[in-house]
């Protein structure tokens, strides 16, 4: 999990500055950048403590600072804790969200609280609490991406209907210009015979007058 999450702090940055210039100013918009923020100091401490937690350096200096930064997890679901009272008084979110994360936070909460001492619990309490975080963590995790994939699938079946509707409406173009065009050709052949009547016409009649001009000239 140490090397899953080593550079976590960067996407928590990224949160929070989102946070804080897309939301409209507000008490949730101050409590969710606080609480972003203070995870990506968390993550940023605890990135250096990677080597005291493999056993390659025991560092007095980094012992110190895996401490500190346990002491500011603990501000962060704090923190998450008084949004999540926020949210649940402000209707924003459904209930059962905000019930799991609500359980996920108090879980949560036991590990680096007992850890610095602010909270005083047994190893098992801690073991327990981990584990009914680990659940929870992990059905919201399916759930998100459940909800991504579903997502992705209704953009791509919409991109295909698109395709679809724009190739029958060039299918259907198309056909009206080769009718246009085949009606085109068939005006013109028959203008054309019509031209050509009435060419044949006129020679005819011109050929009559002539016959008669020559027989008045005779008599």
């Amino acid at each position: 999990r140490r090397y899953l999450r080593l550079f976590k702090w960067i996407d928590f940055s990224q949160a929070s500055t989102i946070t804080w210039t897309s939301s409209p100013p507000s008490s949730r918009r101050v409590l969710a950048t606080a609480k972003n923020m203070l995870l990506a100091i968390y993550f940023f401490m605890e990135m250096f403590c990677i080597t005291n937690a493999m056993g390659i350096t025991t560092s007095p200096f980094l012992t110190a600072l895996q401490h500190h930064a346990l002491q500011v997890w603990f501000l962060a679901i704090s923190t998450s804790l008084v949004l999540t009272m926020h949210d649940y008084l402000s209707q924003n979110t459904s209930s059962a969200i905000l019930a799991s994360s609500l359980v996920l936070d108090c879980c949560d909460i036991l590990i680096p609280g007992s850890a610095v001492g602010w909270i005083a619990v047994d190893s098992v309490t801690v073991g327990i609490a981990s584990c009914i975080s680990s659940i929870i963590a992990g059905q919201q995790i399916w759930m998100r991406v459940q909800k991504e994939a579903k997502e992705k699938e209704m953009r791509k079946r919409e991109k295909s209907m698109r395709k679809v509707r724009f190739d029958k409406g060039t299918k259907v173009s198309e056909e009206e210009k080769e009718e246009s065009s085949e009606k085109g050709g068939k005006e013109e052949a028959s203008n054309g015979v019509v031209d050509g009547s009435v060419k044949a016409l006129a020679n005819a009649v011109g050929d009559g007058n002539g016959g008669v001009k020559k027989r008045s000239k005779k008599t």
